[in-house]
C-alpha cells in the first residue's frame, strides 16, 4: 500500500485506487484480498472511526489496512508439522 505524493490517494500493489472511504464489506474484501482473511462482521468489532453518513457506517480505508498490517506483524508464526 502506498500513498500518491499529490494526492491523498491509496495504491493497491495491482496499482490500482483505493476508496477513502468504504463500507465494512468492502473493507472486509479489501483487506482479505491484501492481508488475510476477515469478515464484515469481525471489522466491525476493531477499534475504527466509523462516520455514518446517510445512517450507514463507513470507514476510513487507510486506517482499516493500517489496523490490519498492524496485526499481521504482531500475530505469532509458527512451523506447520506434516
Amino acid at each position: 500500500m502506498t500513498t500518491s505524493a499529490k494526492s491523498n490517494h491509496v495504491f493497491c500493489e495491482c496499482g490500482g485506487i483505493l476508496p477513502t472511504y468504504a463500507d465494512r464489506a468492502t473493507v472486509a474484501d479489501l483487506v482479505t484480498r491484501l492481508y488475510f482473511p476477515v469478515t464484515a462482521r469481525t471489522i466491525r468489532t476493531w477499534p475504527l472511526v466509523a462516520r455514518h453518513p446517510n445512517k450507514k457506517a463507513v470507514l476510513n480505508v487507510r486506517e482499516a489496512l493500517d489496523y490490519a498490517a498492524q496485526k499481521l506483524a504482531n500475530s505469532p508464526g509458527m512451523k506447520q508439522g506434516g
